[in-house]
């Protein structure tokens, strides 16, 4: 039977693919933390709160005791330095900045009034003394909020349209953005310290179901709930013992040659195609290695790693260059290429890299080539489904927001992204799905009495079904036929872009997310036992199936003997796998660590 084993596994990709394809397997282990991060700090977006966040990261450096402390104490006291020099800069940004009497009385007021209606969001901010920096970054919130209040006293609304013009200014943006940049690096760097805390504590326990016990308590104290593994658990034969919450924490070794097929990722936030794009510097970009090191640990005899197709050129091709060597310090035989979906049986256009390895001791049938294109024979319209309930129809205001002029125009739009983005909690419209459609639906009357009936204008028809859009089809009535990148919620609402919505008989609606599933690949017997909310999420974050099926087949021309994980033919010039030196296995896995944390020779390649 073909073993397996995933890390950031999500809703099982790679499962579900072996269960369509008829092939026998069993989990080895699993590993998704379900985006929960347990060393997350309430840091406050002022200078003040961000001031004694870094003199605190400082003292917690300066008292690390871990093997090798010496070498990411320099490290990190230098990451820190950097941070407090944006910082000191931010603050001399802050103090020149002027805002007028006007604005300072509406702050005020406004959180008079707040108070006196017991809005508990602004708790924080009553009966205190506010900085400026505290002021800029509550301004926007106030401004938000009170828009959307009906009853907002007069002598506040007058005053939003000056706020809604200072909120939108550069320099203002610049200000707040930098604040918001150097809260979320605080964070990462915290989330290093804490990690490397917790790795020299696990050294330090003798058996690995101790070390799981000790990893487990960490997660259990969080009040938040892994929805992923919710998904994963009710959709696949599992248990506790063998689902692992965070990779950086997982010792492969106790898998050792216990995997024929290991799959997962890193998470692609760091190599966005809109976004930051940090890269290997992004905490999430760091988990490539933890990804490393597992399969040097576990020695699987294939692996397969998927990601955005960002990385190849972030950084000037310098991320794909350091991934590479990585890859190529592991004693596999490798190979990389962007797929799409749409050349591989589904209607949405997502391209993502994947890289898949055999370990060099195999002997193959053939040489393995990545899955040829395959015609496209299905259309969109053949995911959706016929009765969709009135809750997933846009209102007339979520409509008239998608056709804007300036969301129309926007050359980066929701889809167009590579990357998962979230959805703010205090959006006033909360639709999720990223795909919206008008269906032709004879139920209608009856499923959407409620909901007030609206038709598109001629303007909103032309630009919906119009060809030129960035990076789609340049004949409009394609538009139904082919998707754009299935991602999660939204982050910005004006990101959403009119090219996202398709006009038939004058409706819109969003995709639901059995919908969503079906464009990534899973039967409807996919169990969904998660809100709307995370299903969309967990959808838009899975790799598609029909193209780990494809990729999957073209293993098994090379390697035959996975499909019943037995049989292997090795090469007689290579015995390496089976008279792996311990010490050697140990020196890299400490190397690619120190790779990890940006504590290596720059002349010295990993392997």
């Amino acid at each position: 039977m073909l073993k397996i084993a995933t890390v950031f596994s999500g809703i099982g990709a790679i499962e579900h693919a072996l269960k369509r394809m008829g092939i026998k397997h069993e989990i080895v282990f699993a590993c998704d933390n379900g985006g929960i991060n347990v060393f997350d700090r309430n840091i406050k977006h002022n200078i003040k709160d961000i001031e004694n966040e870094i003199r605190y990261l400082r003292e917690t450096i300066n008292d690390i005791d871990i093997e090798n402390s010496d070498k990411y104490v320099n490290v990190l006291l230098k990451q820190v330095e950097n941070i407090e020099i944006r910082v000191n800069d931010i603050q001399d940004k802050i103090d020149i900045f002027k805002l007028e009497n006007t604005i300072e009385i509406f702050i005020s007021e406004s959180l008079s009034f707040l108070k006196e209606i017991e809005v508990s969001k602004f708790n924080t901010y009553y009966d205190c003394k506010l900085d400026k920096s505290t002021k800029l970054n509550l301004l926007k919130d106030l401004k938000n909020y009170l828009n959307r209040k009906k009853d907002c006293p007069l002598n506040l609304s007058r005053v939003l349209s000056k706020v809604d013009k200072l909120t939108k200014s550069s320099e203002y943006k610049h200000i707040t953005g930098e604040i918001r940049d150097s809260v979320k690096n605080l964070n990462q760097l915290h989330e290093k310290i804490e990690t490397l805390k917790v790795i020299d504590k696990l050294t330090k326990i003798d058996n690995n179901e101790d070390k799981k016990k000790y990893v487990d308590s960490l997660y259990n104290k969080s009040r938040k709930t892994n929805f992923v593994k919710k998904s994963y658990f009710a959709n696949y034969r599992i248990d506790e013992e063998r689902f692992h919450n965070n990779v950086a924490f997982l010792d492969g070794t106790q898998y050792q040659n216990k995997v024929d097929l290991f799959v997962g990722g890193s998470p692609c936030q760091s190599f966005s195609m809109v976004g930051s794009r940090k890269g290997l510097e992004d905490t999430r970009g760091t988990l490539f290695y933890d990804y490393a090191r597992l399969i040097h640990e576990i020695q699987p005899k294939v692996f397969i790693y998927e990601n955005v197709k960002g990385v190849i050129n972030h950084d000037n091709g310098k991320t794909w260059d350091i991934m590479s060597e990585v890859f190529d310090g592991l004693n596999y035989t490798w190979e990389h290429d962007i797929l799409n979906s749409k050349h591989h049986g589904i209607p949405q256009n997502r391209e993502r890299l994947f890289v898949v390895g055999f370990r060099n001791d195999l002997k193959l049938e053939e040489e393995f080539n990545f899955p040829p294109k395959k015609e496209l024979t299905k259309t969109m319209k053949d995911f959706l489904i016929d009765n969709v309930s009135g809750k997933y129809y846009l209102n007339k205001k979520g409509v008239a927001f998608v056709t804007k002029d300036k969301n129309i125009k926007k050359r980066y739009t929701q889809i167009d992204g590579d990357i998962q983005l979230c959805q703010k909690a205090n959006q006033q419209f909360n639709w999720h799905g990223d795909f919206v459609f008008v269906e032709e639906n004879k139920s209608k009357e009856k499923l959407i009495d409620d909901l007030e009936k609206y038709f598109l204008s001629e303007k909103v028809k032309r630009y919906v079904l119009s060809s030129g859009t960035k990076d789609f089809y340049s004949k409009p009535e394609i538009n139904l036929d082919i998707a754009r990148p299935l991602l999660t919620t939204m982050h910005k609402m004006h990101r959403a872009g009119v090219d996202n919505y398709v006009e038939t008989e004058g409706r819109l609606r969003k995709l639901t997310p059995r919908e969503c599933l079906r464009l990534m690949g899973f039967c409807d017997s996919f169990k969904q036992v998660v809100s709307d909310t995370q299903m969309y999420q967990q959808a838009g974050n899975s790799i598609v199936v029909d193209v780990l099926i494809d990729i999957v087949q073209q293993i098994l021309k090379s390697l035959p003997q996975m499909k019943y994980g037995r049989d292997y033919n090795y090469r007689q010039d290579n015995n390496a796998n089976e008279n792996t030196n311990e010490k050697e296995e140990e020196n890299l896995s400490k190397q690619i660590n120190l790779y990890k944390y940006d504590i290596y020779d720059d002349n010295e390649a990993i392997g």
